[in-house]
């Protein structure tokens, strides 16, 4: 890593006297989608012209004609051609020593910097526009603003020496492109690599931008690992439970997020031309970037706060927190994308409709999904039952295996596997047996009616056996006499049972049911009813004590 970090710096400062002229100049408001359709309508411009008029556009008659002679010359590299559009007449000496290709190359990449060319705002009459309060003979076709003032580029007109006038690029304009470069125009070091280079462009870009510009992008890779290495170093001094997580998100999208800044850093510094800047701007690759260190964020926090739940005992929120995250990562990548299409100069009310039409026809085809969605918030927020949990949903009975966003998975008595929808499972009664604190004993007994003597002792037999019962709670003993009903005594019996444990409650009831039975036999009395305990040792069914 050192080895590729040291040459990444030497090529850092072998193209940094390539950009030690350059001045900072606002961007334009102008899209990339306006750029194409300005260059369409230029096109479209010319087209109409040759067609109607092939003779409007030839020579230098109208500042139309010669600023598209201009743009066709200089297309062609032909500077030969491009020179005959200066106008050299009265200049200093000092400006007439530069060669029409010198003049014309500095005048080109000193315009495009900060203007683009729209033929189709220039006027195609001899005359020129005379409505722009400007000397008859002059239009003003653009302007590059310096660091203490704005100066005009104009065409003129003049005489062609043949009795006849024709447009050029004004001398008051030639002379200050010595004064316009020295501020905004590169430097020689890029002078002396664009000769060394093959001649080319590509996106208003000249050949040494070009390569300036695939080299600063190798050379932010590196210095982009490096200092996120440092912040991630930092980070892990802060003492915390999740290192594993938080390498990942300096090694991944922090990493990333680095290499687009430090790259558009240097890349603003080659003073690219408008057209290029636009384009660049346009392309999203801000937007990348921001979207990755965001959605690196997210699932850090979200990552962060699973390990919270986890060690908090809250693991039951964790299948809800992934799929919100998702959600909320969504939408996020929405906005950041109208944002971006706003900037790329799409129409946002039309994409916005778009929006709308979409979202209602996603919504409705997604109703009952959402139902279910909403549904599993509702379960894990007021939580009636959590996984693990045994609970009666209507008629069925069993335990809760799993909470899901679209359904809950109860394993039946039987054992069988019952998937509820969410809309569904937290709209009805639901009872948990889970959540109890005791189990209620509530039983009658229906005996013959004995003596009020009998009575009385098998009542107090009955609550001094509770009583002795260490799993019965005190305070809830209830033993009566309730009621007489055809000749028969109705013995109530209600306590609870300290335990939660269905099986354990089983083994307590079977000692008090056992030790009902032992005072009935001793009280010589019997259980009747619908069925009767069989109260005879003998075990003879013919007997009254039989069930039957």
């Amino acid at each position: 890593m050192l080895r590729n970090l040291t040459s990444s710096l030497l090529l850092l400062v072998a193209f940094s006297p390539l950009v030690q002229a350059q001045s900072s100049v606002d961007t334009s408001n102008v899209s990339a989608r306006e750029l194409i359709e300005s260059a369409k309508k230029s096109e479209q411009l010319v087209e109409q012209k040759s067609s109607t008029d092939p003779n409007s556009l030839e020579g230098q008659g109208t500042p139309l004609a010669t600023l598209i002679g201009l743009r066709d010359a200089m297309r062609a590299k032909d500077y030969a051609a491009a020179g005959e559009y200066l106008d050299r007449r009265y200049i200093d000496e000092k400006v007439g020593d530069f060669s029409d290709e010198t003049l014309i190359k500095a005048i080109t990449y000193v315009w495009n910097r900060q203007n683009i060319t729209d033929v189709t705002s220039v006027s195609d009459r001899p005359e020129g526009d005379l409505t722009d309060g400007l000397p008859e003979y002059r239009d003003q076709i653009g302007s590059v603003r310096l660091r203490d003032e704005e100066v005009p580029i104009y065409l003129q007109r003049i005489p062609d020496g043949r009795g006849g006038r024709i447009w050029k690029l004004s001398n008051a304009t030639v002379a200050r492109v010595p004064e316009m470069w020295d501020e905004l125009g590169y430097s020689d070091a890029a002078i002396s690599v664009s000769r060394l280079l093959p001649e080319f462009r590509f996106l208003g870009m000249e050949n040494w931008q070009i390569v300036g510009f695939i080299v600063f992008f190798i050379v932010a890779w590196p210095l982009a690992s490096l200092a996120s290495y440092v912040l991630m170093r930092g980070a892990l001094l802060i003492p915390n439970r999740f290192p594993l997580g938080i390498k990942h998100f300096f090694r991944g999208p922090m990493r990333f997020f680095i290499f687009i800044f430090i790259a558009r850093l240097m890349i603003d510094e080659l003073g690219l031309s408008l057209t290029s800047r636009i384009l660049l701007d346009s392309s999203g690759v801000d937007y990348i970037a921001f979207t990755v260190i965001i959605m690196g964020l997210l699932s850090l926090l979200r990552d962060y706060q699973i390990r919270k739940m986890q060690h908090a005992g809250n693991a039951h929120y964790v299948a809800l927190l992934k799929p919100f995250t998702t959600i909320v990562k969504v939408f996020v990548v929405t906005i950041i994308a109208l944002f971006w299409a706003k900037q790329a100069g799409y129409d946002m009310s039309t994409i916005l409709a778009g929006l709308g039409v979409g979202s209602l026809a996603v919504a409705l085809a997604a109703q009952k999904t959402l139902e279910n969605v909403i549904g599993a918030i509702t379960l894990y927020t007021a939580r009636p039952v959590s996984a693990g949990d045994f609970c009666r949903f209507g008629n069925v009975k069993g335990t809760v295996e799993e909470i899901g966003l679209r359904s809950t998975i109860i394993r039946t008595m039987d054992r069988s596997m019952l998937v509820i929808p969410n809309s569904m499972f937290s709209s009805v009664e639901i009872e948990n047996f889970s959540q109890r604190d005791r189990i209620r004993f509530f039983r009658r007994y229906q005996m013959q009616i004995p003596q009020s003597g009998q009575m009385r002792h098998i009542l107090e037999q009955i609550r001094q056996l509770a009583a002795n019962s260490p799993h019965v709670i005190d305070e809830t003993i209830s033993i009566r006499f309730e009621t007489i009903t055809d000749a028969n005594a109705i013995l109530r019996i209600d306590l609870g049972v300290d335990t939660t444990d269905f099986q354990k409650f089983l083994a307590v009831v079977e000692e008090l049911n056992l030790g009902i039975l032992d005072i009935a036999d001793q009280a010589g009395t019997r259980f009747t009813g619908p069925a009767r305990l069989n109260l005879d040792p003998t075990g003879n069914d013919s007997e009254p004590g039989a069930l039957e």
